[in-house]
């Protein structure tokens, strides 16, 4: 007799438990998973007659009916709980997927983004100069060298322009030359002397920009293009 209750209680509670929701399945070939759907354990209702909808039919008539419905109601509620929790388990997998996914999206599309964006400056600013044009602009930037009839580098004999000759210049003059003849001498200035020439020539420009209207204009710009000339030769520098 208690291997017939037994086998009666298994046959009322199978079908509770064997019921589950299936997992997601997931593509393999493509690394993408199909939408996914959560997993939910199907409701267990209970009926008018103390039964159990959805599990087994039938009300129990009897008291021995009543405690065989009583024990498989215990038995499908601890089905119902270990595929709920089951379930949970699943959904809060798939969650943290997402969660994975979504971060390593986020991440995909920052560096994207960056890369366009590097991408189109380098495109505006087109390509960049070489070694050799650099240099080349750099010495056509230079100002030119003085003639030999200008200035004498062995010597440091200087011959002024026609409008730096003028008296207001003198002052000037003179200590440019000195300057000169020790360079001369010495082959280069030191720095202190250097930034004597320097000076010197500066205030020379400078007197000279206050003429610009009042001389002719070719005698002017000669007078520049020299003054350019010797503080470079003088500083390896250029007029500011």
């Amino acid at each position: 007799m208690n291997r017939l209750w037994v086998l009666l209680l298994i046959i009322a509670a199978f079908p509770a438990l064997i019921k589950a929701q299936p997992a997601p399945q997931y593509s393999g070939s493509s690394g993408t998973s199909q939408p996914y759907q959560p997993a939910v354990p199907p409701p267990s209702i209970i009926n008018g007659n103390g039964g159990w909808s959805g599990n087994y039919g039938g009300g129990a008539s009897t008291a021995a009916g009543s405690a065989m419905n009583g024990m498989a109601s215990v038995i499908s509620a601890k089905g119902n709980y270990n595929l709920s929790t089951s379930a949970a388990v699943m959904n809060m997998t798939q969650a943290q997927k997402q969660e994975i996914q979504n971060h390593q999206q986020y991440t995909n599309t920052y560096f994207e983004m960056r890369a366009t964006n590097k991408a189109a400056r380098k495109a505006e600013e087109g390509p960049q100069p070489t070694m050799e044009e650099i240099a080349r602009i750099a010495h056509d930037g230079a100002p030119k060298p003085l003639a030999s009839d200008q200035w004498n580098p062995l010597t440091g004999t200087v011959n002024w322009p026609a409008l730096l000759q003028q008296d207001s210049f003198t002052t000037r003059r003179a200590e440019l030359e000195q300057l000169l003849a020790k360079q001369a001498t010495y082959g280069r200035l030191d720095y202190t002397d250097q930034m004597k020439a320097r000076q010197t020539i500066e205030t020379m420009f400078k007197d000279l920009k206050s003429q610009i209207k009042d001389v002719p204009p070719q005698d002017w710009a000669a007078s520049q293009t020299f003054l350019k000339s010797l503080i470079y030769a003088m500083t390896r520098s250029e007029l500011s």
